[in-house]
């Protein structure tokens, strides 16, 4: 069984997996990773494809928790349930308190289960929901941002989704010859941002073209909401495609915070009560560990995870970050124009 290692967040999170797909939050980059490389980050998780019959049957008497079965005080949780034709999806979560981290699915539940369903969540979800909780017990964050760094400033950019964050940062990246850092995800602690450079969400277009592509797309949503669904047409790689790799900056002291608004209005500073408000209320919207069934199902078994003390730690980094950083409303109808707005301020000419 051949493992490969993943570092999505350099220094911070590693992941090691026998599978081609991940389906998680923080990225899968294009080259595998060192022994060395991964062994440097804080946080391993280890995602393996496996039959679990073995699991099935040595776990299938042990105390039921809905779909999940564990007992008190032990590592390991499993998951079973009917399928399609007579199949199976099982998953088997072990390592959470020795800190080596490990899930293991079936083929048929990594192959069809995609996305969350009432209490059905795919192992993506589940992986990110898990690592959120092992960064918070660790004293990091993971934020729902893209971010680029430009002399000694670096800047997240923060915004609800469809507003423009990542089209943002690709313009000061690309116009202003800024670093990049990240264009869906970030890693935060109290005063420093590190990047998850492999996300993949960016799809390039020339900056007319994304103008009219924007204005059309968003006629359509009102028009026919479910149009907000469909994927955003494009040219989608992995960032390294775009820029060298020697414009990627892993981590930079985070001096400004930009929350993004489709509305009329400029720049406007915001005070730490604001701003910790608003960047909470956008994070508690992407990272949904309150509600994981899995996080769930494990506290009741174990109690090394406290899912309202994870949820307190948040808000805590959340807010010593603000007040280590100048916290800015950016407001603009027109979403090709928050990079210049930010780029004003941060970096005026």
């Amino acid at each position: 069984m051949e493992y490969k290692n993943y570092v999505v967040c350099k220094g911070i999170l590693g992941i090691q997996t026998n599978s081609d797909y991940i389906g998680w939050s923080f990225g899968h980059p294009t080259e595998s990773s060192s022994d060395e490389a991964i062994s440097d980050c804080e946080i391993v998780v280890r995602l393996t494809i496996s039959d679990l019959k073995a699991e099935s049957n040595r776990m299938s008497s042990l105390q039921k928790y809905h779909y999940w079965r564990g007992e008190v005080g032990s590592d390991e949780l499993f998951y079973e349930r009917n399928f399609l034709a007579g199949s199976k999806l099982r998953m088997h979560v072990s390592g959470i308190k020795s800190g080596k981290p490990e899930i293991k699915v079936n083929k048929p539940f990594i192959k069809y289960i995609k996305f969350r369903f009432n209490n059905l969540h795919s192992p993506g979800y589940i992986l990110t929901d898990l690592v959120s909780v092992l960064l918070l017990q660790k004293g990091f964050c993971p934020l729902h941002c893209s971010g680029f760094a430009i002399n000694n400033s670096s800047v997240a950019v923060v915004a609800p989704g469809d507003t423009g964050k990542t089209l943002t940062t690709m313009k000061a990246v690309f116009d202003s010859k800024a670093d990049y850092m990240a264009e869906d995800l970030g890693i935060v602690d109290d005063q420093t941002f590190y990047g998850c450079p492999w996300t993949s969400t960016f799809r390039y277009y020339d900056e007319l073209s994304m103008s009219r592509l924007l204005r059309f797309r968003m006629k359509m949503v009102k028009i026919f909401p479910p149009v907000e669904l469909l994927p955003v047409p494009g040219d989608h790689r992995n960032i390294d495609h775009y820029i060298s790799t020697e414009r990627i900056r892993h981590d930079n002291k985070l001096t400004h915070l930009a929350l993004l608004a489709r509305r009329p209005g400029g720049i406007k500073v915001l005070d730490n009560e604001e701003a910790e408000n608003m960047l909470f209320n956008l994070n508690r919207y992407e990272f949904c560990y309150m509600k994981s069934p899995m996080l769930i199902a494990y506290s009741y078994f174990n109690d090394n995870i406290d899912l309202m003390e994870c949820e307190k730690k948040e808000r805590e980094v959340l807010s010593k970050l603000v007040e280590n950083a100048e916290c800015l409303l950016v407001q603009s109808e027109d979403p090709t124009k928050f990079a210049e707005l930010i780029f004003d301020r941060v970096a005026p000419k």
